[in-house]
């Protein structure tokens, strides 16, 4: 880990500067993340790294659900497809992680500008619309494929959506035969919590649907399957999903996404967002994620937690409420370096007191 403060600080750095260019990039923080993306592609950043997760084999960290089994709780949440980028993260100890949604067909998402970087109460936070782009699941097959994925040991999730009950069944059917044949530790995330495509729809509130769907995945696979819940869900349909969870083998859920809020809420103007809204990721929404827990606890489910979570104290909390592992999005965009010290910190945490 020598130099490890250094490659922080300079990996910090970098990212001020690509903050003062939003200034002069129309307000358009996408293209700030795809310059971060290029550069990480470019010179090679994932492989430098190659070796630093094997400093988890001296942790006691390691975490299971149902089946699958992560050598830290701290995951990626689906919020990217930028392959090289996930690699950096597994790399530094990520213990697993879930690929950003797909859906059946290609999608070009919402008309940018579609994310934005803003700072609440002091703290950075990132709002999006992006709206699910992607290439669709053929193609996103084809992506895996070469990247260094299947060869990982890793955890590796699948995130699915769709319009309909039918597109979520298309991209299922095509999905499975290949993530259970070349993926060492699949498992599919079902998508029913966007908060920031144009319908503003989601599956939440049709549970007959979620039900059906989860039939056609177990008639075709036995792999465990997580259901993405929202924050803005009521706490007695969090509920519900979470009871009908339980009727199914190795079913459980991800508490969990974006908060929906509109560009006024964040202080932004209207144009700033296409759509006038998106969905909110950092520190904020925390309080939210660690309400979830609790209240999910009694369904004894191996719960994924995701939103606001930036570092060991807040992971620990949520593991002691019956969590199992943690997914982290504004964090990982933020400061990678903090997952060694979030690891090393909860090692400490989760085993001496």
């Amino acid at each position: 880990m020598t130099g490890l403060y250094f490659q922080e600080k300079g990996y910090q750095y970098f990212r001020t500067i690509l903050s003062t260019a939003n200034k002069w990039s129309l307000h358009d923080y996408e293209k700030i993340v795809n310059a971060g993306q290029a550069i990480i592609t470019r010179f090679k950043i994932p492989s430098l790294y190659k070796n630093y997760s094997r400093y988890l084999s001296s942790l006691n960290i390691k975490r299971s659900v149902f089946s699958l089994q992560f050598d830290s709780p701290i995951t990626f949440a689906a919020f990217e497809s930028h392959f090289d980028s996930l690699e950096f993260w597994l790399n530094l100890g990520c213990g697993g992680g879930c690929i950003k949604t797909i859906k059946y067909n290609e999608y070009n998402g919402n008309p940018r500008p579609r994310m934005q970087n803003i700072s609440i109460n002091g703290t950075e936070h990132i709002i999006n619309a992006l709206g699910l782009p992607g290439p669709g699941v053929h193609a996103l097959i084809e992506k895996v494929k070469q990247s260094h994925l299947p060869s990982r040991k890793s955890p590796i999730g699948f995130s699915i959506g769709g319009q309909s009950l039918p597109e979520y069944q298309q991209v299922v059917e095509t999905l499975i035969p290949y993530i259970t044949a070349d993926i060492n530790q699949p498992y599919i995330e079902i998508n029913i919590s966007c908060p920031n495509t144009t319908t503003g729809t989601s599956m939440h509130d049709n549970l007959s649907d979620i039900e059906t769907l989860l039939r056609t995945i177990r008639k075709l696979t036995p792999i465990v399957l997580v259901i993405k819940v929202s924050p803005d869900a009521t706490d007695e349909n969090l509920c519900d999903i979470a009871k009908l969870a339980t009727e199914f083998d190795h079913v459980t859920l991800n508490a969990g996404n974006t908060q929906l809020k509109s560009t006024t809420d964040v202080g932004l103007k209207p144009h700033r967002i296409s759509i006038g809204r998106g969905g909110l990721s950092g520190p904020s929404l925390f309080n939210r994620t660690l309400d979830m827990a609790n209240l999910l606890a009694q369904f004894n489910l191996p719960l994924i937690s995701t939103g606001g979570i930036t570092n060991s104290d807040q992971i620990e909390q949520l593991l002691n409420s019956g969590v199992s592992v943690v997914g982290m999005a504004t964090q990982l965009v933020k400061n990678p370096f903090s997952i060694i010290r979030m690891n090393k910190a909860l090692d400490y945490k989760l085993n001496n007191h």
